[in-house]
Parts: C-alpha cells; structure tokens; sequence
C-alpha cells in the first residue's frame, strides 16, 4: 500500500509540474484554460489526499491549499466543498482544531447549499470530533446528533455507527455512563450486521470503558479483551494498541500491578510496531504520539519510581523523547539508533554523560501534580528525586488545573517591553504596518509580582529537590513537554536569591538520543569553515497568514549584522541581497549561521528578503524561511544563532517543541542559539557584541553566553526579560578563530563567497 501511494505520488508530481507549465502558458491568452485549472486542481487535490494518506500532513496541508485557491477562482463549488472538508481534516491531524472547525463548517454551508446530503452528514461528523477537540461538548454532541439523523434519512450506516460510537464516548466524558452503554450497543448492533469489523473492535473498547465507569469490572474486562481478540485477527494494530491500553488501564485502576506491568510492556511494543510501519511519515508519528503514545510510557515509568527502578524509569521516559528529532538526526549523521521498545536493549546513558565534562545533566518529566527528576553525573550515578505532591489550593490560587499549567504561564511577562526600548522581530500585528504605514505596535507592560511567583513555584519544583546534587559549573536541561516554555537562566530559590544563570552555565537538549547522535556524528561532517551573518532583509509588502501587510525594516538588526560580521571578519547579508534563494544557497557551506531578522511568533520562522516578482505580491513562500526548507537541506554548521523574536518558539507537542529551532537541529546543525520571547535592540546588541568576542577569543558557546548575560546583568540591564531569552540547545561548541585567523572563518569555499556576495 505506501510502495504504490509513493509511486502514484511521484507520477502526480510529474503531472503537476507538466500541467503547470501549460497552465502559464494558457494563461497569456491560449483556449481552454477553465478546464486545464481545473484539472491543476484535481491533481493538487489529489496529491493533498496522496501526502495525507501517507502522513505527511504540512505538504497535504499546501496541496489543498493550492487546490482550494484555484476551486474558488473558477468557481467551482462542489469541489470548493469536499476541499475544504479535506483541508479541515488535515489540519485537525495537525492539531489545529479552531482552524479544522472552519474549514468543516465551510465544507458543510457548501453541502447544505447543493443539497449534498453525504457530504453534509460527513461533515457534521466533522465538526463534532472538533468541538469535542475543543473541549466544547454540547457542540459536539448536537453535531453527532445532527450526523446520526442524516444517516438514517440516507440510509449510511456506517455513518450512524460512526456517529452513536462518538456519542457514546462523549457521554463518558461528561459521566452518563447509561446513555454511553445504550449507544454503544446500538453502534455494536450495526457494526456487526454490515460487517464493520474494525468499527466493531473500537465500539468493544470505548463499551469496555462504560462497563469500567459503571463499576460492571467482569463485562469491562470482557468487552476490551474481545476487542484485542477482533482486532488481532483483522490485524489492526492501533486498535490492538488501543485495546492493550484499556486493559492496562483496568489493571491499575485494580491495584494488579504486576499483570498491568506485562500488558504496558505488551502495549508500548504494539505502538513500537506501529511506529516502525510508518517510516519516514514523521508528522504522523508526532500526531500518533499526542493522540495515543505518551500514556503507557508515563504509567510504567510512575510504576518503575513506586518500585524504586529508577533507571529503569529513565530508560521508559527516553523512549517518548523527541524520537522524530532523534530518527532525523541519525539519518543525517549516518549513525545507528539504538531505542527499541525494550528499554533494556538500549544502549548505556553513562556513556553520553562521561563525554560532557564539569556538567551535571537534569532530566524532567511530570505528571498531574508532582515533577519528576533525574540527576546524571559524570561519574555514572544516577539520582532520583521527586517534588511534592502539588497541592490543589496551589492551582486554584494560579488559575491552573494543573502542574502544566504553572510551566505555561511562567514566561508570562517577559518580552513585553516598553514600545521605546523594543523592536520586536516579530512577524505579527507588533511589527509589521499595514499598507497604509500605521503603526501597529502595542506598548506593553512588565513582568509582575504574580510571574514572580510562579517562577518561584517552578524552581521549587524543579530545581530545589536535586539541589544539593548539581555540583559542576554547567547543567544540562533535558525538558519535557511545556517545560521548554519555563525561562530556566530566570528561577531562583527567593526573590532577592541567586538566579540559576548566576550558579550554573545552563544548556538544553532535546533527548540524551539527539545528544548521543551528536557526539557520534562522523569528525568530517561539520563545517570547519565558512560563516553567513544576515540582517535586515528588505521583506516589504507580503502575504502573511491570508493578508497583506507591509513589514517594517530592522535598524538595529542592520546594525548587529555589521557588528558581528565584523567581528567575524566577513562581509553580512543586508537588505535585499538577503533573500531567501541566497541564505539557502549559503546554509550548507559554512560553519556559523547568524540570522538577525523578523521571527514568527508561533514557530519561529524567519523573514527573508524575496527574489523581486514582477507586479505581484510575494507569498509565504517566497520570503519565509519555513521550517520545511530548512530540513530540505543539508546543514553542516557547529553553530546557528537565531536572533530574531520567538525564535525557540514553536507548537509544544509531546515530542517536544516543534519550530525552526529544531528544524536546524533535524537538518544537521550541532547546536542553535534561540530567543523564547521578544527581544529588546539594545541588550540584544549588546549581548551579541560579548557574546561573540568571547567565541572569537576560543571559548566554548555557553561559556561565551555565560559570560555575556554576567556583563549584561552587572552593567545596568538587571531585569531577566533583557539578559535571559537566549538558551543554547545541542551540544556546547567551540571555533578555532584565533589560533588559525579570520581566514580560518572565512573560509576558501567559492560558492560561499559567491552566496554572501
């Protein structure tokens, strides 16, 4: 099935580009253009349809969207309709689920108004699963309603099961475990007259979760066991992972630890399997882990801490770490990956940690409301320790229902500076002018005395337990989840204390896997020579997230640029030589990258100058260094320093942050330079001054941030909003500028020099 989706996604690319090409052609006055743009539109939307089946849901996401674009010109509603409903079902793939809800609602106005009754009732299907998305049940549940009625007056029965079995599962979460048991005995009825094996096996575990609810244990483990025994036969492993997974959970709830132990090692190597089906499909396997992966993992590994198998629960929680990113990594390194789902095949973390010296290594992970810690020395011991049970009048003073909660809000404050002090590098309503040149920057106000506190909370938890065993000069942070968001150079233990920045050299990795990959990437693969340094691309007026704005000039990024390249002895990338095609061009040759531009405040993705278009306006992608072109190439540099707002930015999943950021990483840079919030111009250039003459002079790159933030907050810039956005992520690199010269960074490669001339 994926050789021949892959090869009928090939053909159609093929397709797609002869067909554009004529279609240009048609366009200055050739016959027949209405109905060669519209078969343009069938092959992108058919390719959308090819990259969603197959996982890849950013480029499916760009292929409907060209489709859409091209439906609405010529108007043709019908596939207008079924284009947006695809659009909006990848984008709840996605986990965009405000923007799937408009999409659908979109594709269901247009059902209604052709009188497409399928279609309409597939969309009411739709837009119940995003409102229950969203959290928002009523909604849900009159969509479901809605779809179920349709399907009776069609006579769609799969849709009437589809529809009761969502029903029903809504019905558990707002605990009428009654009507819950009705519907599903209802979808199971169905199910079972039409044959609907699959349908049948997943109406068996949410039946199961009914009975469990209801207190019925017999019928509960029944009704998951039928449905491992269905699904097992029809070889439907997800639904085997999903069976494998209730009965886990019935286990614990039961107190039989030990069977629920074998069912979670039995269930984490069904989604092993499923994981290592998918190949290359690595939006999917993210996708895969936020909807179902991260439970078992987080059970055993609380199961392996109650019976004190500490490393044991080290091992469980690396199995969940960044994988994609590690699977990336090991592909560009040529390097073998050792994670298999038996944590105990894997090979020794000791090893990673002996190759890091004077550093102690942080791993965290938390559950509801305890933090979870492990602190690795050098020495090969590994600590455990754990924070108190958060108390619930804790949340409640915060406004959180949770521990994650607190991590959310803790960077609160921070990058939002008086409008005098702060140009905002950042691709939304604070920087950019709309066409007219109004100013749209908002002045914006301190950090307060409740992020203060919250920030304390966090080092309670996270810092304060494993204190006393973080003894060397430099801690490497391993974050879970929305730990990436807690500004970690920023906690201290009281509010006239140390900050953590003041104690230790702070750094952050992913996983110890991307690390390990790292340290065993081949001695050649790394530029030794070579930098690009760019700032102020002339961007002017584009489109932006579906509208025009004209997008402000950097002064003071111009200015760093100069600096810095002249630091480094090179000429910078300036205004409109710094377009996308010319960084792009430069990226794999070179040892360093600084990029001093507007970032994008989602995920971090940066705005070139574009290649000049001939009486048009330009679109994202022509300007916007996206995330899929820079794993498109081959990154080679020790170091990329992204200086432009909300640069280490990103959607947090649990593979960890997914923006720009990691998207070097992925494509082979050693370690990145990133900024969590935006930045001040002043402190910015002023850190980026000491930042690289301490580089220059042969230290290593957190020694030389170290040593920047330290002159920063001696020298009238006290508050952590100014000297602590920037966070090294990878490994801790070093350049040899001074004993081999200028000519060392510079470098002899033509093509370089011919990209930064």
């Amino acid at each position: 099935m994926t050789i021949q989706a892959s090869n009928y996604k090939t053909n159609l690319a093929a397709e797609l580009i002869t067909l554009n090409h004529y279609a240009s052609l048609l366009t200055i006055g050739f016959p027949g253009l209405t109905v060669l743009t519209k078969f343009v539109e069938r092959i992108n939307s058919d390719l959308g349809s090819v990259f969603y089946s197959l996982g890849e849901y950013q480029k499916a996401k760009e292929y409907q969207e060209k489709a859409l674009a091209i439906a609405i010109e010529v108007g043709d509603r019908q596939q207008e309709g079924r284009i947006n409903g695809n659009h909006g079902t990848v984008l709840s793939s996605l986990g965009e689920y405000q923007k799937a809800k408009e999409y659908h609602e979109k594709a269901l106005a247009i059902a209604i108004e052709n009188g497409d009754r399928n279609s309409e009732g597939s969309e009411y299907l739709h837009l119940g699963k995003d409102y229950a998305d969203l959290g928002k049940n009523l909604q849900a549940k009159k969509y479901w309603e809605k779809a179920i009625g349709v399907s009776i007056a069609i006579g769609d029965r799969e849709l009437e099961a589809l529809s009761t079995r969502s029903l029903a599962s809504l019905f558990n979460c707002v605990n009428d475990f009654q009507k819950a048991k009705e519907h599903c005995e209802r979808a199971l009825t169905i199910s079972r007259e039409c044959g609907y094996r699959d349908l049948e096996a997943n109406v068996y575990i949410t039946l199961g979760n009914t009975y469990h609810f209801l207190g019925e244990c017999g019928m509960a483990e029944y009704c998951l066991e039928k449905a491992y025994s269905i699904s097992s036969q029809i070889g439907d492993k997800m639904t085997e992972f999903k069976s494998l997974l209730g009965i886990t959970r019935f286990k614990v709830s039961h107190s039989e630890v030990a069977e629920a132990k074998d069912y979670l090692t039995q269930c984490i190597g069904k989604y092993e399997q499923i994981r290592t089906s998918l190949k290359g499909n690595n939006e999917f396997k993210i996708s895969l882990l936020e909807e179902h992966g991260t439970f078992p993992y987080q059970l055993l590994t609380c199961l392996f801490c109650e019976t004190e198998k500490f490393q044991d629960a080290l091992y469980v929680e690396e199995l969940g770490r960044a994988r994609v990113l590690a699977e990336l990594m090991a592909d560009k390194y040529s390097v073998e990956s050792h994670i298999s789902a038996n944590p105990h095949s894997w090979f020794g973390i000791e090893n990673i940690v002996k190759r890091e010296s004077n550093s102690d290594f942080l791993y965290i992970s938390y559950t509801e409301r305890q933090v979870l810690l492990w602190v690795l020395k050098a020495n090969g011991g590994i600590f455990f320790r754990k924070s108190g049970k958060v108390e619930l009048n804790t949340l409640d003073a915060e406004q959180v229902c949770d521990v994650e909660g607190i991590f959310k809000k803790s960077a609160s404050g921070f990058g939002f500076l008086p409008a005098a002090n702060c140009e905002d590098r950042s691709l939304d309503d604070n920087v950019t002018t709309s066409p007219r040149g109004r100013s749209r920057t908002n002045i914006r106000g301190e950090q307060t005395k409740d992020t203060e506190r919250i920030r304390h909370l966090c080092y309670e938890w996270i810092v304060a337990p494993a204190a006393d065993l973080l003894t060397e000069p430099e801690v490497i942070i391993v974050p879970d989840r929305f730990l990436y968001r807690v500004p970690f150079a920023a906690l201290r233990d009281e509010p006239a204390g140390k900050y953590l920045s003041e104690k230790y050299r702070v750094r952050i990795i992913p996983s110890l896997t991307t690390l390990h990959h790292i340290q065993e990437c081949p001695a050649d693969y790394h530029c030794q020579t070579g930098a690009l340094v760019v700032g102020d691309p002339t961007v002017g007026q584009v489109y932006y997230n579906g509208r025009l704005i004209d997008i402000t000039p950097l002064f003071f990024a111009n200015k760093e640029a100069k600096m810095v390249g002249q630091l480094l002895g090179i000429p910078p990338l300036l205004g409109r030589n710094a377009t996308k095609q010319a960084v792009l061009q430069v990226i794999p040759l070179v040892s360093l990258i600084h990029l001093a531009a507007h970032g994008d405040a989602e995920r971090g993705e940066i705005a070139l100058s574009p290649q000049s278009t001939a009486n048009s306006v330009p679109q994202e992608e022509d300007y916007l260094l996206s995330m899929s072109d820079i794993q498109g190439v081959q990154v080679r540099a020790k170091l990329v320093v992204l200086s432009c707002c909300h640069s280490g930015r990103g959607s947090v999943k649990k593979e960890g942050v997914i923006g720009i950021a990691r998207a070097f990483l992925a494509s082979g840079a050693r370690s990145v330079l990133v900024a969590s919030w935006a930045l001040d111009h002043e402190v910015t250039a002023k850190l980026m001054k000491h930042f690289y003459t301490h580089l220059v002079r042969g230290e290593s790159a957190n020694e030389s941030l170290h040593q920047a933030v330290r002159w920063l907050r001696s020298s009238g810039f006290p508050k952590p909003s100014q000297w602590a956005p920037f966070v090294l992520m990878g490994d801790n690199v070093t350049f040899d500028f001074m004993k081999k010269g200028k000519e060392e960074l510079k470098g002899d490669n033509k093509e370089a020099k011919k990209g930064i001339e």
